[in-house]
C-alpha cells in the first residue's frame, strides 16, 4: 500500500497522487541536466511531434496556460534549445523552432520518457497496458465533452 493512498481514496485522488509520484520521478532523473520540469514535456513535444508550432499550439499540446508556456519557452531560448520566427502568414504569431542544441538532447529527452512509462507499467502484461491506455483514452474523451 502506497504511503499517501488509502482504499477509500476516489479514483480522482488516486489520480492526483499518481501524477504527483511521476512528476517527482522524472524531476529527480532530470536532476543532473539543466531543465525544470516544465522544459521536458515541451521538448519532448516538439522533439516528437515536430517543431515549428506556434505557442497556442503548444499550450493546446501540453495542457497548460499561455503564460507558463511563453515562460517556459523564454528559458529554452536563453538556454539555446529553441528560437523563434515571426510566422509568415499571421505576422502576430511567432513560431518555435528546436535549434541544432536538439541533438544533444534528444535521445536523453526519448530516454527518459521511456524510463519514466517503464517505471510506471513495471509489472504489467500487455493486454493490461491494452486496457489501461483505452481507458485513458475514454476518460480523455468524456472531459473533452
Amino acid at each position: 500500500m502506497v504511503e499517501d493512498y488509502s482504499e477509500e481514496d476516489s479514483i480522482h485522488k488516486l489520480h492526483q497522487i499518481v501524477h504527483k509520484k511521476l512528476i517527482s520521478f522524472i524531476r529527480k532523473e532530470m536532476e543532473p541536466y539543466d531543465f525544470s520540469r516544465g522544459e521536458f514535456p515541451v521538448l519532448f513535444k516538439l522533439i516528437k511531434n515536430g517543431d515549428g508550432r506556434t505557442q497556442k499550439e503548444i499550450c493546446e499540446m501540453l495542457y497548460v496556460s499561455k503564460s507558463t508556456t511563453s515562460k517556459i519557452i523564454q528559458s529554452l531560448v536563453e538556454k539555446g534549445y529553441l528560437r523563434k520566427e515571426k510566422d509568415e502568414e499571421d505576422k502576430r504569431a511567432m513560431r518555435i523552432f528546436l535549434t541544432e542544441r536538439k541533438d544533444e538532447i534528444e535521445d536523453l529527452i526519448k530516454e527518459l520518457d521511456e524510463k519514466a512509462e517503464n517505471k510506471m507499467l513495471e509489472g504489467f502484461e500487455e493486454e493490461e497496458k491494452k486496457h489501461l491506455r483505452d481507458y485513458f483514452e475514454r476518460i480523455l474523451k468524456n472531459l473533452e465533452r
